[in-house]
This record gives structure tokens, sequence and C-alpha cells, in this order.
């Protein structure tokens, strides 16, 4: 029998606009939300939808460059309001996946009995003994002899000692494991060992090839998460699957020969799935054609990912590569905390991947509706701000996307509590002097609060 995963998934993922004059520098939220929560409620927010409010266009053009010359920026750029009449502030919290929702998700997702990843058969252990002894027998790659290895006692050891000594701990491992059909299926629920919350299995089917699912909370600040993962190749190793492990195929000029479903029928799997699972105000945000190269051990992946985010009367929260967890001052911020990001991955064999991470709860509105900057504002913001945040660097800019949506900023002194601000957030390709481009479609190039034009920065939450 083919050998299961060898590993797992890891658990791991104020300024004011109109005459007033710009600033100088870079302006973050500071230690208290309460005045932009006073400018939001101050102003009239206005009637109609809201691109009729702020007077956006559909398109904009116009374009800064720095004084010296050295940063240059065309603005070519369609703009996307969605179709909304408020847009409120609210609050959101760290919230959980509960064991309904997991069971939703086992049920629809997973297609073989699965068994725990730490139990294995002796099958599986003597595939990878033969793998290691292959390998022994080939001798080090290049990459292997450029490396240092040291046992758990901190003794140096040559590579093919090191490698002997992983085989005698495997094969006494194979002597105490059972066989296959000994080891019992998952049950599915949550057990929890040392304040950790966790349903984890792998399988291995050959219709389906190997599948691993995990739900869990590590007690941590957005530590929920679920994965799974399907290897529809069925070879031996599979490819962890996630928004930060991808690369976008229409960025890259790639054509994906391996997938003819088309994103109207990925989200035939992936629509009712979200329904049943019941997520208050989640909705279809893109879908956009992805990859994931391969190597000599697993061959190239080629996958819609279709993409959710929390939607609050048609305006959504504006999805971002931007996780939210770097490291913030923690005399003013509490720890760091990731942006909620639920995406699907589906070829033509259908769902062959997930990643649910840290889930929010719903919580007050706390503004009904805010006034919000005209148009013309933000774009006089945008166009100082992102001089003085690039100062000193050289770099042509080309932004194609303007678009306005919600984002998540700290409170202070409120661990896993954040109000859901509307921004305005500006996307396209960034070229350095060397001429080096980076065009990841999702990272924002500079984030303006809506409200007051503060700058957010989308790193820290703040």
């Amino acid at each position: 029998m083919k050998r299961t995963f060898a590993a797992l998934l890891a658990l791991t993922m104020l300024l004011a606009a109109g005459c007033q004059t710009t600033p100088e520098a870079p302006i973050v939220v500071g230690k208290s939300n309460d005045a932009l929560i006073e400018k939001a409620e101050s102003g009239q927010p206005g009637r109609g939808a809201l691109a009729e409010r702020v007077d956006a266009p559909e398109v904009y053009h116009g374009g800064v460059s720095s004084g010296s010359g050295e940063v240059r920026v065309t603005i070519d750029a369609a703009v996307t309001v969605p179709e909304a009449e408020a847009a409120p502030i609210l609050r959101v919290t760290d919230g959980t996946i509960t064991q309904a929702q997991a069971d939703v998700l086992m049920q629809a997702l997973v297609h073989t009995p699965l068994h725990d990843p730490y139990e294995r058969s002796k099958d599986e252990i003597m595939e990878q003994i033969l793998e290691y002894k292959q390998m022994l027998a080939e001798g080090p790659s290049e990459e292997d002899e450029g490396m240092n290895y040291f046992d758990e006692n901190g003794n140096e050891h040559t590579w093919e000692e090191w490698m002997q000594q992983a085989i005698d701990r495997l094969q006494e491992q194979y002597n105490a494991a059972p066989e296959m059909d000994a080891i019992a299926p998952i049950s599915g629920q949550f057990t929890e060992k040392d304040g950790v919350r966790l349903i984890e299995g792998v399988g291995y089917s050959e219709g389906y090839g190997y599948e691993s699912f995990q739900v869990g909370d590590l007690a941590g600040l957005g530590a929920d998460r679920a994965l799974y993962d399907r290897n529809s190749a069925g070879n031996e190793d599979y490819i962890l699957l996630g928004p930060l492990y991808i690369q976008y195929a229409d960025a890259a000029g790639r054509e994906l020969s391996g997938l003819t479903i088309s994103a109207d029928d990925a989200r035939t799997l992936t629509d009712p799935l979200v329904e049943k699972l019941g997520i208050e105000n989640m909705a279809f945000y893109a879908a956009w054609k992805g990859y994931k190269a391969g190597n000599e051990r697993w061959p190239e992946r080629d996958f819609w990912v279709v993409l959710y985010t929390r939607s609050f009367g048609g305006l959504p929260i504006t999805y971002t590569s931007a996780t939210g967890d770097m490291m913030t001052d923690a005399t003013v911020y509490n720890e760091p905390w990731r942006y909620e990001t639920l995406a699907f991955f589906v070829d033509d064999s259908g769902v062959v991947g997930m990643h649910w991470e840290a889930p929010y709860t719903i919580g007050d509105t706390v503004t009904a509706d805010a006034a919000l900057l005209g148009f013309e504002d933000v774009m006089a913001i945008f166009g100082k701000m992102y001089l003085v945040n690039n100062d000193g660097l050289k770099q042509t800019v080309s932004v194609n996307e303007i678009r306005l949506g919600y984002t998540r900023i700290a409170e202070q002194d409120r661990n896993g509590s954040g109000l859901l601000v509307p921004a305005w957030d500006f996307f396209g390709t960034v070229t350095d002097e060397n001429g080096n481009t980076k065009n990841d479609p999702y990272a924002s190039l500079l984030t303006v609060n809506a409200i007051d034009g503060s700058i957010i920065d989308r790193g820290m939450g703040y």
C-alpha cells in the first residue's frame, strides 16, 4: 500500500481631507479610535449609492511623481465601488470554528476514512525506510552536502551517519507499529490536550489520492483554522495549498492547460458548502486562476482559487495579500491577529483544497452609516502619501484598480477585538530600479481610511 503523508499541514496564518494640508510623514491610527468614530458620526453620510455619495468615476486617469522623479506613479484604473447604500462601522472579535462546522467540512470534502497521522502502519513506515535507504545508496545531493547534521545531543555527524540514524529510528517504529487494518479511523470530534482543540487525520484511496484534514484552535489570537488538502494526482506527496502558497496564473501570463472547469462551475461546488457552514455575512468575493509549481517529486497543480469574505449590505471586506500579523508596539497594541481568510481550491476533479483561517465573530454596529470623504480628496491623499511612504526609493508604479471596501483596524486594549472600517485600496504593479516587477494583483499599494484619510498599515492592522 502506498504511504500516507510524512508530514502534516502546519496549524500554522489622522488626516483630515478637504482643504486641510496633507502631512509630510506617514500617519497611522492613534491609541484610540474615538476620534475616528466621532468624525464618522459628525458629517452627513448622504443618501443613495456609495459611488454617488463619494462622487467616484468608473475609471480614473492621472499620476504623480516625486520631485526627483525617482518615484513615478501612473494611474489608469478601474474604480470599484460596491453596490451598497451605507457604510457602517462594525466591531468584530476573534471567533471559533464549531463542531457542527467541522462536521460539514469533513462530510463535504473528505472521501476516504482518515486515521491519526501520528499512528502510522508498518506498510507506511516501510515505504519511508525504503525511500531513505535508496537516498543513502545514491549519496547526498549538492544541497545535502552544504548542510550540517546534529543529533539530539548536539553531536555533529556526516550526512551518511545522520541518514543511517534516521533509518534506525524508523526501524524501531516499524517493529512497534500496527498493521493498517488495525488502525481505527478518527471520530471527527474535537479532542483537547494542553488547551488545544483539534481534529486531524490523513488517508489515501486509489480514486482520490492522499487527503489531509485539520480543524483546530492553538489557543492563540486568530488561531482557529480549518485546512483540507487532496492530492488527486495520487502520487506519494501532497502540496500545501493556501493563499500564501500559490502563484497567479494571469499575472504570470501562464495558461493553465490542465484546467477545463470554469469559474462558475467551480462556484457550484463551493457556494453550497459556504451556505451550509452558516458563516454570518460570508459572501463570494472573487475567483482567479492559480497554480503551484511542481518539482521532481510532484507535478504542477492548476486550479481555481475561489475566495469569500464578509459583506455587509453589499460592502465587502477587501481581500489583500497582507496577513495582518506583523508585530506591533506592545505598549499600544495587543498581539498580532491575522485577517480572516476563506478560500477553496478547485480543479477538474472537484474541491482539492480549503483554507479557512482566523474566523470572526460579528459584534455590534458602532456607527450605522459613516460619513465618507469625497473621491477627489482620497486621490489627493494617495498622491501625496504614496510618495511620502516610498521616499528614497526608485520605482515605477502603475495603478490599475482602486477599490472601496472594509478593512479591520485594531482597538487599543481590546485583545481580539477590531473595527471594520471603509477604506480605499490601490492595486497595481511596481517595478524597481533593477527592472524587477511585483505584480501581485491582491497586494495593496496603499490603504486610505475612507472616513478620515489616515493611512492604514495592512501588515500591522492599524
